[in-house]
């Protein structure tokens, strides 16, 4: 539908009495998918994911989509992986995550290929796949957001995909060497994820750090942390930290902050984390210069989709990389799962995330059981 004729609708829809625009919508969206399947040659399809409705409103709804197009694949959803700071910060609408509502949540999801468009190759009917899906049962999405998935790696450890990915690169960039000495700000899923990603690539100390020690459990198990600091007590210990590479994982000023004190003279400081807020009191230029530190932005956005360097591997390589991982043994993600939440438990899973995620790290949508 052109740009012109949905501002036009939109602008119509608004001016209409607030009783009657949630019918009127569904009839308009109803017509709208079947004259789009008339005229493409695709089914509808019936489906359910989970909804933003408001400002911390996640209700699980029925939907409708199409049957693929061409270059799309429809998958099957077995499970998907919520991202707990990029999720929560859509759901408040916290700065930097402002979203239009209803809004669709989640990117990171494992499933089974039940049908492929006529131009895709590399994949079928009946493959694993793992990719860039919605927190929803059935869903037909573009083919090159997806990635086979190697036998033996289960759905609960693949759907972490797209959070790999973003870690991955992020640990690239920092080029930790053998030997080096790592401290990573914040035990979310991402800071935890760069605990054992970090370990992978050959740190030989791995030091967590949090404001309090109510993750430490699953950030010193899995091959993942040596030791666990709080700063519960106060930040005077971060000075002896002395790490050789600090990964950020939060995106918080405060967190930007104990970053760069974590980090020894010289050292390199990966920002990893969404920023979340406003940087006003955080003197980084007079930090970097005084203590000679390098800072090196990470952010999901500046992956490169093709041309690769050798500290800027592309999307697709990443996301087989972290798959190879998880095959080979040398990465271990499930035990990180604190929640296995059925679909339809999703409101209580995003009333517990809106309040800061308490204990939480990894929670895992199962969506077979909606099949």
């Amino acid at each position: 539908m052109p740009t012109w004729l949905i501002n036009l609708l939109g602008s119509v829809y608004s001016k209409l009495p607030v009783a009657i625009r949630p019918p009127l919508k569904r009839v308009f969206l109803w017509g709208l998918i079947r004259i789009q399947g008339l005229t493409s040659g695709r089914r509808v399809q019936q489906g359910k994911h989970v909804e933003f409705l408001d400002f911390e409103i996640a209700h699980l709804e029925p939907y409708e989509f199409l049957s693929p197009a061409p270059n799309e694949v429809q998958v099957r959803v077995a499970r998907t992986t919520v991202s707990p700071g990029t999720e929560r910060a859509v759901l408040c609408g916290l700065p930097g995550a402002r979203r239009p509502f209803p809004y669709v949540p989640g990117y990171s999801a494992a499933g089974e290929v039940v049908a492929v468009g006529k131009n895709v190759k590399g994949i079928s009917v009946g493959d694993q796949v793992a990719g860039r899906v919605h927190h929803s049962s059935n869903e037909t999405v573009p083919a090159a957001l997806l990635f086979r998935v190697p036998p033996g790696v289960g759905p609960e450890s693949a759907s972490f995909i797209e959070l790999g990915i973003i870690t991955l690169q992020g640990i690239r960039k920092a080029r930790i060497s053998a030997g080096d000495r790592v401290a990573v700000v914040g035990q979310g899923l991402i800071g935890q994820l760069a605990n054992r990603l970090a370990r992978a690539v050959g740190a030989s100390t791995v030091i967590a750090v949090a404001p309090s020690r109510r993750r430490a459990k699953t950030a010193l198990s899995g091959a993942g942390a040596d030791e666990f600091i709080s700063l519960e007590k106060g930040n005077q210990v971060l000075d002896e930290i002395q790490a050789d590479v600090v990964i950020e994982a939060v995106g918080t000023p405060d967190a930007v902050t104990t970053a760069m004190q974590c980090a020894r003279d010289g050292g390199k400081v990966v920002l990893l984390g969404s920023s979340r807020g406003l940087s006003r009191d955080v003197d980084v230029w007079s930090t970097t210069q005084q203590r000679n530190l390098t800072i090196i932005g990470a952010h999901i956005s500046a992956i490169p989709e093709r041309d690769a360097s050798l500290t800027r591997w592309s999307y697709r390589q990443e996301g087989k990389l972290f798959l190879d991982l998880l095959h080979a043994g040398r990465l271990q993600v499930a035990d990180l799962i604190t929640w296995h939440a059925a679909p339809n438990e999703c409101n209580a899973v995003f009333e517990v995330l809106a309040k800061g995620g308490a204990d939480q790290v990894a929670i895992s949508f199962n969506w077979q059981a909606a099949h």
